[in-house]
């Protein structure tokens, strides 16, 4: 493992702080990359909608974890966090355009379910001290993550935070 090998999690971590900061001094329309479910010619949205943050507190909520959650996936493996990102990209993209109720889905959270999810699975599937540690850290980290799942509310978007554990699930199961 080298420094280079960690660039991934650190690129996913500033693409929504360079869109965001993009979105907020450019004249085009930033919150049309926000997922809009059920409506067809809005499916590329799928592609964009962690990008975009409704607010700064939105944002800054998203990175730190996604960046922590991120290096830890990366250190152990950097090919299965690609695979990760993308299988859970597609998932929760995908579920939250089926599912979710909200007029618009926005932001990476999607993502930091997805990490934490395949952290969570990967410390009970395979007997590897650095899954059991990660799992342990992050679970004292951001145990509160259960409460956005469990509990959605206030413009929280259930769907895309679901699909995106169950996507991170499903990839730390067919990677063991």
């Amino acid at each position: 493992m080298n420094i280079i090998d960690l660039a991934g999690p650190v690129l996913v971590a500033a693409l929504p702080v360079l869109s965001h900061l993009l979105g907020r001094f450019s004249p085009a329309d930033y919150e049309n990359l926000a997922l809009q479910p059920r409506r067809s010619e809005h499916l590329w949205q799928i592609a964009t909608f962690p990008l975009v943050h409704v607010s700064y507190s939105h944002l800054i909520f998203n990175v730190g974890p996604l960046l922590v959650l991120g290096l830890l996936v990366a250190l152990n493996q950097v090919s299965t966090f690609w695979l990760l990102t993308a299988i859970v990209l597609l998932v929760s993209g995908w579920g939250a355009w089926l599912f979710s109720s909200a007029d618009r889905v926005a932001g990476a959270s999607a993502l930091v379910f997805g990490y934490w999810g395949f952290i969570l699975t990967a410390a009970v599937l395979q007997d590897d001290a650095f899954w059991t540690a990660a799992a342990a850290l992050t679970l004292l980290l951001y145990a509160g993550l259960w409460n956005s799942l469990m509990r959605p509310g206030g413009g929280i978007s259930w769907a895309s935070h679901f699909w995106g554990l169950l996507g991170g699930v499903a990839t730390a199961l067919l990677v063991s």
